[in-house]
Protein backbone atom coordinates (compact mmCIF):
# COMPACT_ATOMS: atom_id res chain seq x y z
CA UNK A 1 0.00 0.00 0.00
CA UNK A 2 1.36 3.59 -0.56
CA UNK A 3 1.63 6.45 2.33
CA UNK A 4 -0.42 8.89 2.29
CA UNK A 5 2.36 11.51 1.25
CA UNK A 6 2.45 9.57 -2.29
CA UNK A 7 -1.30 9.48 -3.21
CA UNK A 8 -1.04 12.83 -1.70
CA UNK A 9 1.62 14.13 -4.59
CA UNK A 10 0.17 11.45 -7.43
CA UNK A 11 -3.41 13.47 -6.34
CA UNK A 12 -1.55 16.96 -6.97
CA UNK A 13 0.63 16.00 -9.94
CA UNK A 14 -2.79 14.52 -11.82
CA UNK A 15 -4.69 17.07 -10.84
CA UNK A 16 -2.13 19.60 -12.14
CA UNK A 17 -1.73 17.93 -15.52
CA UNK A 18 -4.83 17.41 -15.87
CA UNK A 19 -5.42 21.53 -15.17
CA UNK A 20 -2.62 21.84 -18.09
CA UNK A 21 -4.22 19.69 -20.58
CA UNK A 22 -7.65 21.45 -20.61
CA UNK A 23 -5.77 24.78 -20.91
CA UNK A 24 -4.04 23.01 -23.94
CA UNK A 25 -7.42 21.64 -24.70
CA UNK A 26 -8.49 24.81 -24.82
CA UNK A 27 -5.79 26.59 -26.89
CA UNK A 28 -5.34 24.27 -30.12
CA UNK A 29 -9.65 24.83 -30.22
CA UNK A 30 -8.96 28.62 -30.98
CA UNK A 31 -8.05 29.25 -34.85
CA UNK A 32 -4.00 30.01 -35.32
CA UNK A 33 -5.16 33.50 -36.89
CA UNK A 34 -7.52 34.32 -34.20
CA UNK A 35 -5.99 37.14 -31.49
CA UNK A 36 -7.19 35.10 -28.80
CA UNK A 37 -5.15 32.65 -29.86
CA UNK A 38 -2.19 34.50 -28.20
CA UNK A 39 -3.84 35.53 -24.82
CA UNK A 40 -4.63 31.67 -24.75
CA UNK A 41 -1.09 30.14 -25.57
CA UNK A 42 0.05 32.90 -22.98
CA UNK A 43 -1.71 31.58 -20.49
CA UNK A 44 -1.04 28.05 -21.01
CA UNK A 45 2.78 28.93 -21.08
CA UNK A 46 2.25 30.71 -17.66
CA UNK A 47 0.81 27.71 -16.37
CA UNK A 48 3.24 25.68 -17.59
CA UNK A 49 6.00 27.83 -15.93
CA UNK A 50 3.96 27.10 -12.81
CA UNK A 51 4.43 23.21 -13.28
CA UNK A 52 7.73 23.41 -14.49
CA UNK A 53 8.77 25.31 -10.97
CA UNK A 54 6.86 22.69 -8.76
CA UNK A 55 8.48 19.64 -10.85
CA UNK A 56 12.07 21.72 -10.10
CA UNK A 57 11.10 21.89 -6.74
CA UNK A 58 10.48 18.37 -6.23
CA UNK A 59 13.34 17.54 -7.75
CA UNK A 60 15.16 19.22 -5.30
CA UNK A 61 13.41 17.94 -2.37
CA UNK A 62 14.17 14.56 -4.08
CA UNK A 63 18.45 16.05 -4.08
CA UNK A 64 17.77 16.95 -0.95
CA UNK A 65 16.60 13.68 0.47
CA UNK A 66 19.00 11.61 -1.22
CA UNK A 67 21.96 13.72 -0.35
CA UNK A 68 25.41 12.36 -1.38
CA UNK A 69 27.28 13.66 -4.89
CA UNK A 70 24.03 12.97 -7.08
CA UNK A 71 21.96 15.54 -4.77
CA UNK A 72 24.46 18.23 -6.49
CA UNK A 73 23.68 17.25 -10.20
CA UNK A 74 19.85 16.79 -9.16
CA UNK A 75 19.92 20.34 -7.30
CA UNK A 76 21.59 22.36 -10.00
CA UNK A 77 19.01 20.42 -13.04
CA UNK A 78 16.23 22.10 -9.97
CA UNK A 79 17.91 25.66 -10.10
CA UNK A 80 18.67 25.32 -13.94
CA UNK A 81 14.85 23.96 -14.45
CA UNK A 82 13.37 26.44 -12.15
CA UNK A 83 15.57 29.80 -14.23
CA UNK A 84 14.03 28.33 -17.46
CA UNK A 85 10.54 28.74 -15.81
CA UNK A 86 11.31 32.35 -14.79
CA UNK A 87 12.65 32.89 -18.12
CA UNK A 88 9.32 32.18 -20.14
CA UNK A 89 7.49 34.35 -18.19
CA UNK A 90 9.23 37.02 -20.21
CA UNK A 91 9.14 35.74 -23.44
CA UNK A 92 7.01 35.24 -26.58
CA UNK A 93 3.73 32.90 -26.14
CA UNK A 94 5.27 30.58 -28.70
CA UNK A 95 8.73 30.51 -27.26
CA UNK A 96 7.81 30.19 -24.15
CA UNK A 97 5.74 26.87 -25.13
CA UNK A 98 8.80 25.36 -26.47
CA UNK A 99 11.43 26.04 -23.95
CA UNK A 100 8.58 24.65 -21.49
CA UNK A 101 8.35 21.81 -23.64
CA UNK A 102 12.40 21.10 -24.31
CA UNK A 103 12.45 21.87 -20.26
CA UNK A 104 9.69 18.98 -19.20
CA UNK A 105 11.56 16.52 -21.61
CA UNK A 106 14.71 17.14 -20.10
CA UNK A 107 13.32 16.84 -16.80
CA UNK A 108 11.67 13.52 -17.67
CA UNK A 109 15.07 12.29 -18.77
CA UNK A 110 16.84 13.02 -15.55
CA UNK A 111 14.38 10.55 -13.96
CA UNK A 112 14.77 8.24 -16.14
CA UNK A 113 18.42 7.91 -16.06
CA UNK A 114 18.02 7.39 -12.50
CA UNK A 115 15.20 4.58 -12.66
CA UNK A 116 18.13 2.56 -14.37
CA UNK A 117 20.76 3.05 -12.30
CA UNK A 118 23.11 4.91 -14.69
CA UNK A 119 22.24 7.93 -12.10
CA UNK A 120 22.36 6.70 -8.22
CA UNK A 121 18.59 6.36 -6.63
CA UNK A 122 16.82 9.61 -5.30
CA UNK A 123 13.56 7.86 -4.80
CA UNK A 124 11.76 4.46 -5.25
CA UNK A 125 11.23 3.26 -9.17
CA UNK A 126 7.12 4.15 -8.99
CA UNK A 127 8.03 7.25 -8.16
CA UNK A 128 10.48 7.76 -10.84
CA UNK A 129 8.17 6.44 -13.06
CA UNK A 130 5.42 8.49 -12.05
CA UNK A 131 7.61 11.48 -12.42
CA UNK A 132 8.85 10.19 -16.15
CA UNK A 133 5.18 10.02 -17.38
CA UNK A 134 3.86 13.36 -15.52
CA UNK A 135 7.05 15.49 -17.32
CA UNK A 136 5.92 13.79 -21.11
CA UNK A 137 2.97 14.91 -21.17
CA UNK A 138 3.27 18.05 -19.86
CA UNK A 139 6.18 18.47 -22.47
CA UNK A 140 3.26 17.44 -24.87
CA UNK A 141 0.52 19.92 -23.55
CA UNK A 142 2.88 22.77 -23.86
CA UNK A 143 4.31 21.48 -27.35
CA UNK A 144 0.95 20.86 -29.39
CA UNK A 145 -0.11 24.12 -29.72
CA UNK A 146 2.63 24.69 -31.82
CA UNK A 147 2.85 21.57 -33.83
CA UNK A 148 1.29 22.77 -37.51
CA UNK A 149 -1.65 20.36 -37.78
CA UNK A 150 -4.73 22.12 -38.31
CA UNK A 151 -7.32 22.12 -35.68
CA UNK A 152 -11.63 21.24 -36.29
Amino acid sequence: MASEAARALLAGALTLVLALATLTWQTVRIPRHAPSRVIAELRLAQAGAVLLAFSAAFLAGMATAAGGPVAALDMACAVLLAGVALMTLVRDARAALGWLAAAFVARAALDTLHLPGWLPGVAPAAVLSGSVVVNLVAAACCGLPLSRVPRP
